[in-house]
């Protein structure tokens, strides 16, 4: 049973993964705070539902694709203490078809995540999922309200079931 949820955002190298990540973090913020690089580890995030309601939540982020820093992503976790279990929640940058992809997706699966992946591609057709040229906060604000979204969908049914 997936009792987990992770976020994959996958594209290829230099294709925005990193700056989508960090601009939902800014967006999502408790504290609002302005970033200019994003880095591992936990964030505390605020995802309002309404002018009064919000769900605040702690998500665990990786940033940097495990393809890129030819690290598997079990090795980046355990590197940061988490040898018997994993966050609950986290989002995750992936190369696409990369040397960790498959391993990072098998890992998650294996410790019960459900897997979101939105797929950056490498083509400027326009749409909120691919390369942009000179739209670019409109893009980050579509993918961003999109993962919100899927965080607040996944905090609602768990919150439903229990």
């Amino acid at each position: 049973m997936e009792t987990k949820l992770a976020v994959l955002i996958v594209g290829e190298p230099d294709s925005g993964k990193s700056t989508t990540i960090r601009y939902f973090e800014q967006v999502n913020d408790e504290n609002h705070k302005e970033k200019e690089i994003c880095r591992i580890g936990w964030r505390h995030l605020q995802f309002f539902l309404g002018k009064l309601d919000a769900l605040s939540c702690i998500v665990y982020f990786v940033p940097s694709s495990p393809t890129e820093s030819h690290k598997s992503l079990e090795k980046k976790l355990k590197e940061h203490y988490f040898v018997v279990d994993t966050p609950e929640m986290m989002i995750i940058a992936e190369q696409l078809n990369g040397e960790e992809y498959e391993s990072t997706k098998e890992f998650l699966r294996k410790m019960d995540y459900k897997i979101i992946e939105f797929t950056i591609d490498n083509r400027n057709t326009g749409t909120t999922w691919s390369r942009w040229t000179n739209n670019k906060e409109d893009i980050l604000s579509q993918r961003v309200k999109e993962i919100t979204d899927a965080f607040i969908e996944y905090i609602m049914k768990m919150i439903q079931e229990d």
